[in-house]
């Protein structure tokens, strides 16, 4: 498939994650404010990532891939596991627990005993954290021989959408938990065999 193509079909599928969860309601709690919040940010990274590479902005849009990693990881934390002490102090920013500690806690839970979090942070929180943070994984792709400008393959361009799609997924999927929204699952699921 091609960038262009691959980019359509990422907003095609944005659009109707915007119509799924549009005036969604949920039951009113600081946990689900903060989880929901932590699932719409990664929503709007998978946006930003999408329109980024279409502008060919690729630097940016890798260096967004760790936050939308980080936000969804967050939002299930915060629903699943997050005790109201915990959920108090993450309102406060006070709360201190690092990104193993939070994917250790979310993989005891329904539905990632698989430990696809922790999976994916092993392949990929080196690269991740040097696309962030302008290290090599990074400034590696700003020549295209000796000529400074942007270099990044298509193919990595379709992996990184690949990549946000699925944490966007997820994040579609837990706010219709949060939600109750049993018919929204059901076409989460079936999305989910068309789409990944």
């Amino acid at each position: 498939m091609k960038l262009v193509d691959s980019v359509q079909e990422h907003r095609q599928l944005q659009r109707w994650f915007d119509q799924q969860l549009s005036e969604l309601p949920y039951p009113n709690s600081s946990r689900n404010r903060l989880a929901c919040a932590c699932f719409d940010m990664a929503l709007e990274h998978y946006k930003a990532i999408t329109e980024l590479i279409n502008l060919r902005l690729s630097g940016s849009a890798f260096s967004l891939s760790r936050l939308l990693f980080e936000s969804c990881v967050r939002g299930v934390w915060l629903h699943r596991c997050a005790t109201e002490q915990d959920v108090s102090q993450y309102e406060r920013d006070r709360l201190n627990k690092k990104m193993f500690e939070l994917i250790a806690d979310v993989e005891k839970t329904d539905g990632f005993e698989g430990k696809s979090f922790s999976k994916a942070k092993a392949q990929t929180w080196k690269p991740l954290n040097s696309l962030t943070h302008s290290g090599y994984e990074q400034l590696g792709r700003r020549f295209n021989g000796n000529i400074q400008e942007p270099s990044y393959s298509e193919s990595d361009q379709i992996i990184m959408l690949n990549h946000a799609k699925a944490l966007a997924f997820i994040s579609v999927y837990m706010v219709s938990l949060v939600s109750g929204n049993s018919e929204l699952q059901k076409a989460i699921d079936a999305r989910v065999e068309q789409d990944l």
